[in-house]
């Protein structure tokens, strides 16, 4: 019969497992949780589809996992596509993913968070996250921060799986603490998604 410590040591080696497959990907845990990220690539299509993302954009991602969203975004667009995550795993698969990309300048991957973007204000037309506000230390904090590297009218999507343990119930209320407007929330039986403009 288990007793209270095997139990604590199950739970905490979950615990600890999902942080590193999912939360702050990292080893071989984050490499398994990478490959099951990119298995999904319906829901980050159909989100693309919401920001009616255009060949001339320049588009960012925040919390990019293992690239797969910049992948899709890069069929479309002929300029400037950006992934940024805190995960150095996350990054080497981006990378690995999007080889040829990077190799032709029209892609490009940086280390970082959503609270300190290394970007000029007023440098992309659209952003996206998917899976990855939850996660966010600040997510309102996070949002103006994404808000200051939008031009004016530049669109933004949240995105989350139905599979994720995460609500997106406040996603809208985040999106207009940050003075994100003409918020829009969609449904999709892969998941939600919030949409919405900076209109200043």
């Amino acid at each position: 019969m288990e007793n209270k410590t095997d139990n604590a040591c199950k739970t905490g080696l979950k615990k600890r497992f999902t942080k590193n497959a999912f939360c702050l990907p990292k080893g071989i845990a984050g490499r398994f949780g990478g490959q099951l990220m990119a298995i999904d690539r319906v829901l980050p299509a159909w989100i693309l589809g919401l920001l009616e993302i255009k060949s001339s954009d320049a588009i960012l991602e925040i919390g990019c996992g293992p690239g797969v969203g910049v992948e899709l975004a890069a069929a479309i667009v002929e300029k400037r596509i950006v992934g940024v995550d805190p995960s150095e795993t996350m990054l080497g698969m981006a990378r690995k993913r999007n080889r040829k990309a990077i190799e032709a300048g029209k892609v490009e991957f940086l280390k970082g968070t959503a609270n300190h973007l290394p970007f000029n204000s007023a440098s992309f037309d659209a952003a996206f996250t998917i899976n990855s506000l939850h996660l966010w230390s600040n997510p309102v904090r996070g949002l103006r921060e994404v808000k200051r590297t939008l031009r004016k009218g530049g669109r933004i999507a949240v995105g989350i799986s139905r599979f994720s343990h995460a609500s997106p119930d406040k996603f809208g209320d985040y999106l207009i603490e940050a003075g994100f407007g003409d918020i829009h929330a969609h449904t999709h039986e892969r998941g939600t998604c919030v949409t919405g403009k900076s209109l200043e």
